[in-house]
């Protein structure tokens, strides 16, 4: 609930003319980072003595960076409506994207469902979604809008009902519940009334984002750490200093400042929890070995602790 409600409040900033806006490079740097982190990733597994199938799930992992910690340090630093800050997001959503399909493709090969079908399906579903969205928004919503904003209840009480049903609506379509609360935020971005229900959700998201945390921690597998040092130390160095470094180049071959470039480049100077569900779920299946989560885990520990104050104290 904590990160479909803060996905919700992103989405109520993404407007079609800020998606025009940032799309072009939010869409390279996204793409660019999660392949060169995957491919750094991928020849730092195989030169530390892991199999292939290990160093592909951990280079995969690498290359998420947490929505739910950069939305909520944007957000606290007043930087969402800055120029990086509207890149970040953007290639923020472009990684989420990519690992939903990831671990969607994963959970269904574990159900021998067949990848061809599976893309077809989901293209088809994800299209078909859209449209309606697109439609609802165009001529159904901005009604319903001012009808309820005579009423501040009102309006809290709807934002929150429509955000939790497209939310549980792309869960039920095996989409990502995040994903549906984004499009949920995205199609009240053009009524006025979208700062208000934004400042009105924020107590809810943060209650929520506190126990997502606590949620997180409690699953958290630590043990054996001496035995995985090197690693540990290799891998957290390529996100921490590795990724800021090629979103910096690429914001650069595109014109943008240096300090546009770097203040977004620490932005994915961490893994995201996409990166520990990912994992699990190659445990699950058979895949990893318990030692894989073991130093992916203590990755996610160091470089989201480095990582937040790297951005408190980007100036």
């Amino acid at each position: 609930l904590g990160s479909a409600l803060l996905l919700f409040m992103v989405g109520l900033n993404l407007n079609p003319k800020v998606v025009r806006e940032v799309g072009k490079v939010s869409l390279i740097t996204g793409v660019g980072q999660f392949l060169f982190t995957f491919i750094v990733g991928l020849s730092a597994g195989i030169l530390l003595g892991f199999n292939t199938l290990t160093s592909l799930y951990i280079a995969v992992a690498l290359t998420f960076s947490s929505t739910i910690i950069i939305m909520k340090l944007l957000s606290d630093k007043g930087d969402l409506e800055t120029v990086y800050g509207r890149i970040s997001i953007g290639f923020l959503i472009v990684q989420d994207l990519i690992a939903v399909f990831v671990i969607m493709v994963l959970s269904s090969l574990s159900m021998g469902a067949n990848i061809i079908v599976l893309a077809a399906e989901t293209t088809l579903k994800g299209l078909g979604l859209l449209l309606t969205l697109l439609l609802i928004s165009i001529y159904l919503l901005p009604g319903l809008i001012r009808f309820v904003a005579k009423s501040q209840e009102y309006l809290l009480l709807f934002s929150f009902s429509w955000c939790l049903a497209l939310a549980s609506l792309f869960d039920r379509l095996n989409f990502s519940i995040e994903i549906g609360a984004l499009l949920a935020g995205v199609t009240l971005s053009m009524s006025p009334y979208h700062f208000e229900i934004s400042s009105r959700m924020k107590a809810l998201r943060d209650i929520f984002i506190v126990l997502f945390f606590i949620a997180l921690g409690s699953e958290l597998v630590v043990a054996d750490i001496h035995q995985h040092m090197l690693p540990i130390i290799l891998f957290s160095a390529i996100i921490l200093i590795g990724n800021p470094l090629i979103v910096m180049f690429l914001m650069g071959m595109m014109g943008y400042t240096k300090k546009n470039s770097f203040f977004a480049g620490l932005t994915v100077a961490q893994i995201s929890e996409f990166s520990l569900i990912l994992v699990t779920l190659g445990v699950k299946l058979g895949h990893l070995d318990r030692a894989a989560l073991t130093v992916m885990t203590m990755v996610g520990l160091i470089t989201i602790f480095g990582c937040t104050y790297l951005m408190l104290y980007a100036n």
